[in-house]
């Protein structure tokens, strides 16, 4: 009987030990995954890379096309790697690179939680601002921006004769706007805080964040807001969508540019990005691309091509 126990005893004990053996070995298999997700070497052992893209405008459509969608494809192909499209939001796509959340605080972030990585890179119409630039690292310019004020055909504002000078064309759309209602979305390159559109006297409404963001200029022409803010990319989209519609008033940010973005600790993956993309604009492809989602960037911008 006392050798019965004893065995009990002592086959407990080594299943508890089994069982702590096995956690600590998943535990440590979870951080190596982390550890290598978005790297290239991560890329090339997984033999996938993971895109992570939100529906916007010709960047990435409904329908798994765009210019953004076709850009990494070929960057896959490139690698030799199978091509993998993850979805994910404006408010969750840093944390879905990176592993952390973050809250935009001006210039700078603060980190206000965790998360596991899902992707190995941003490519989604993404545009470089100062405070992502502190939680991920940019490509090359990939694309031309910048934000202008758009209302509908029949709004009481009018469009500015630009000058020549963004500084004044900005200043002049701003003093339009005292007692105007105007749309944007928190958190994003349309946030009217980064462009001090609350101290112009507008009255400012925020678009849900969980919502399509391209439903902001129907919102406007549905007469929710008289302006809405918007970036260039989809403004051109949405001119030619809805054309005698909608308006441009002007720009209220200088020049901006848009990137794909790389978590910080995977400076390998871009630098493979960066030289290939060097090469996939010398051969012409990507103007062929551009053109094809994009045939009025010329018009706008006739120096990016």
């Amino acid at each position: 009987m006392i050798l019965t126990r004893a065995f009990l005893f002592m086959r407990r004990g080594f299943i508890v030990l089994l069982k702590n053996i096995l956690s600590v070995a998943a535990i440590v298999g979870l951080l190596m995954t982390t550890a290598s997700a978005g790297s290239l070497e991560g890329v090339l052992k997984s033999r996938t890379l993971k895109h992570l893209g939100i529906p916007y405008a010709n960047f990435v459509t409904r329908t798994r096309t765009g210019l953004d969608v076709e850009l990494m494809q070929n960057f896959a192909a490139h690698l030799g790697v199978q091509y993998q499209f993850v979805e994910s939001t404006w408010p969750e796509i840093i944390s879905d690179l990176t592993g952390k959340q973050v809250k935009p605080k001006g210039e700078n972030i603060e980190i206000v939680g965790t998360g596991i990585p899902k992707g190995d890179v941003i490519a989604t119409g993404f545009t470089v601002l100062p405070w992502r630039k502190k939680i991920v690292d940019f490509s090359e310019k990939t694309f031309p921006s910048g934000i202008w004020l758009i209302a509908r055909s029949e709004s009481v504002l009018t469009p500015i004769f630009p000058t020549g000078s963004i500084a004044v064309d900005i200043d002049r759309v701003k003093k339009k706007l005292s007692g105007i209602s105007v749309l944007g979305l928190v958190d994003t390159c349309i946030d009217p805080e980064l462009y001090g559109i609350k101290e112009t006297g507008a009255l400012i409404h925020y678009f849900p964040p969980d919502q399509d963001l391209e439903g902001m200029i129907p919102a406007v022409m549905a007469k929710m807001t008289e302006a809405t803010l918007m970036d260039v990319p989809v403004a051109l989209v949405a001119l030619s969508k809805w054309p005698g519609k909608i308006k441009v008033i002007g720009p209220v940010s200088p020049p901006q540019d848009m990137a794909c973005a790389f978590s910080k600790d995977s400076p390998k993956l871009k630098q493979a990005f960066d030289l290939f993309f060097d090469e996939f604009k010398q051969n012409g492809e990507y103007r062929r691309i551009v053109k094809a989602y994009y045939p009025s960037v010329v018009t706008y911008y006739p120096e990016f091509l």
